[in-house]
C-alpha cells in the first residue's frame, strides 16, 4: 500500500496520508514516503500544496509504537524526519491543511507548518509531548509563535489541552467547514491562489514572516 498519495496536476498538488488503520501516525516509512512526494512537489515547482489524510483522522502523530530509529542505528531518526517534513510543507509558495478527526503533536505540527488549514468543527487539536516528556521540535515551536505568538502559544504546546477547530483559542488560526464542503473549499482556495504568480506568493510570504510590527509611540 502507497502510504502516500500524489496528485500532481501544476500549479497544485495534492498529497494524502494513507495509513487510515493507524490514524497516519507518523513512522518513519510514512516520513519517507511524505517526504519523498513532497520534494517531488518542490521539484516540479507546485505553486499550492494542499495536505490531506484518508481515513477519520488527520494525524495521531509520531508513532511511539514502532522504531525511533534506534533500530536502524539512528536514534531520533523519526523526529528528524518530522521537522523535515515540517519545513518542506512550509516552504512551497502556498499551503493548504486538510483536517478531520485528531491532529496530535507532529500531526497538528504538519498541520500549521501550512499557511491554510481548514477542519471540520469536531476536529481535535491536541500537543501531549509535554506530558510525555518531550519538548517541541524547533520547527514546530518557531511556527506557532508565528502564528499565534507566545502567550497563546505556551497555552497550545504546553497545556496538554485538546482544542475542537471552533475552540475560540483557536480563532483566526483555523477556518471550520462542513464535512461535506471541506474537500471543495480547498480546492477553491487552491484555485484562487494558483491564479497568483508563485515568486509573488514566495515574496509575500517571506516579507510577512519577516516583517516586524512597531506599535505607534504614546505621546
Amino acid at each position: 500500500m502507497n502510504l502516500c498519495l500524489l496528485e500532481l496536476s501544476r500549479p497544485v498538488a495534492t498529497i494524502t496520508l494513507n495509513r487510515p488503520a493507524a490514524k497516519n501516525a507518523l513512522n518513519i516509512d510514512l516520513l519517507n514516503a511524505l517526504i519523498e512526494c513532497l520534494e517531488e512537489c518542490s521539484n516540479a515547482g507546485v505553486t499550492v500544496l494542499v495536505l490531506r489524510a484518508e481515513g477519520t483522522a488527520f494525524c495521531a502523530g509520531a508513532d511511539l509504537r514502532s522504531d525511533d530509529g534506534t533500530l536502524l542505528g539512528r536514534p531520533g531518526l523519526r523526529r528528524d524526519l518530522i521537522e523535515r517534513a515540517i519545513e518542506l510543507v512550509g516552504s512551497f509558495p502556498v499551503s493548504v491543511a486538510v483536517v478531520q478527526g485528531p491532529a496530535v503533536g507532529g500531526g497538528w505540527g504538519l498541520a500549521f507548518a501550512a499557511d491554510v488549514v481548514l477542519a471540520t468543527a469536531d476536529a481535535l487539536f491536541k500537543f501531549p509531548e509535554l506530558a510525555l516528556g518531550f519538548l517541541p521540535p524547533e520547527p514546530i515551536v518557531r511556527r506557532f509563535h508565528e502564528v499565534a505568538g507566545p502567550v497563546r502559544s505556551l497555552r497550545l504546546l504546553g497545556s496538554g489541552e485538546s482544542f475542537r477547530a471552533d475552540d475560540p483559542a483557536l480563532a483566526g488560526l483555523v477556518e471550520v467547514a462542513a464535512p461535506a464542503l471541506l474537500a471543495d473549499r480547498a480546492n477553491e482556495l487552491a484555485d484562487l491562489f494558483s491564479r497568483s504568480a508563485p515568486c509573488l506568493l514566495r515574496v509575500l510570504k517571506q516579507s510577512l514572516s519577516s516583517l516586524t510590527v512597531h506599535e505607534r509611540p504614546t505621546s
